[in-house]
């Protein structure tokens, strides 16, 4: 019987949680604040506000004005910052989807914090962090949408990264079967009996 070396079996346990790292359902905002001279301002307050549940999450910019908002459940937010000499600014309906992580900065005003900016337009997000292409489905874009039948393929089929399965030789396998991200079409739903 071959014995793996004690160092070997402890560097292999060690890194098994790296390789199953669960995927996450919440989303993150990062990004950066700073002044009208583009200095950056250390200690605001930058606040998500989610519109649908009122669920508060607060941090403080560093001392390069940078922030982080992590852990975000999905939802539609309202984004404030606050600065003691600055106004107050608000970015409301941020739509954020599951893992979105977005870069958004801002730039305050100098004014009393009893003013305030409200930015009713801007730049597009972008996830700045990821080049994974996705669609969301939700349930507002499902309970529109005319379908024939309580099949969930055909909600598959509407991402740009899904294809409809190909048949074989046999001329088998066509119905039902999807590939998603380059992978093997799988069949849903369907048992064949050999």
């Amino acid at each position: 019987m071959y014995k793996v070396p004690a160092l070997l079996l402890v560097l292999l346990l060690s890194s098994y949680p790296c390789a199953l790292r669960a995927q996450t359902t919440s989303a993150s905002i990062t990004g950066r604040v700073t002044d009208p001279s583009k200095a950056t301002v250390p200690d605001a307050k930058v606040a998500a506000v989610n519109l649908g549940t009122n669920f508060r999450s607060e941090t403080a910019t560093n001392s390069t004005g940078e922030y982080a908002l992590a852990n975000l459940p999905p939802g539609t937010y309202r984004i404030e910052v606050e600065k003691f000499g600055f106004k107050k600014l608000i970015r409301p309906d941020v739509i954020l989807h599951v893992q979105d992580a977005l870069a958004m900065d801002f730039e305050l005003a100098v004014g009393s914090v009893s003013d305030s900016i409200t930015v009713q337009a801007g730049a597009p997000l972008l996830n700045t962090t990821s080049a994974t292409v996705s669609t969301l489905v939700d349930q507002t874009f499902v309970e529109n949408m005319p379908l024939n039948g309580p099949n969930f393929t055909f909600l598959a089929q509407l991402s740009a990264v899904v294809t409809q399965g190909q048949q074989d030789r046999r001329g088998l396998g066509a119905s039902g079967c999807f590939a998603a991200n380059g992978s093997r079409p799988v069949q849903i739903g369907k048992v064949s009996a050999r």
